[in-house]
């Protein structure tokens, strides 16, 4: 039990570093945005998120995905200046993409 508990938190650090990341470098330059390379960057970190809460920390395919869902609406929603649905569509995007290959 304790051994899933530390996986868990190991991931969600990870992701917690991984999108604090992508704030600092758009606040930089708008240039990411205009070339679409955060959306990948979205959809890439929501890809190895759900994938290493699916393997490393036991959950199953469903919830891994709604708790990546909801960890890139949260930073969307706290994280972010305002609201993009297009990067929480990426979001949504790598983890169904998780789920499904």
């Amino acid at each position: 039990m304790t051994f899933k508990i530390k996986n868990m938190a190991v991931v969600l650090a990870a992701a917690a570093v991984m999108s604090l990341g992508t704030v600092c470098h758009a606040a930089d330059n708008d240039f990411s945005s205009n070339i679409g390379v955060d959306r990948v960057a979205h959809l890439g970190v929501s890809y190895v998120i759900c994938d290493q809460l699916h393997r490393n920390c036991g959950m199953n395919e469903f919830w891994a995905a709604v708790t990546t869902i909801a960890i890139g609406a949260a930073k969307e929603k706290w994280i972010d200046d305002k609201w993009d649905s297009g990067d929480f569509a990426a979001d949504c995007a790598g983890a169904m993409f998780c789920v499904t290959f």
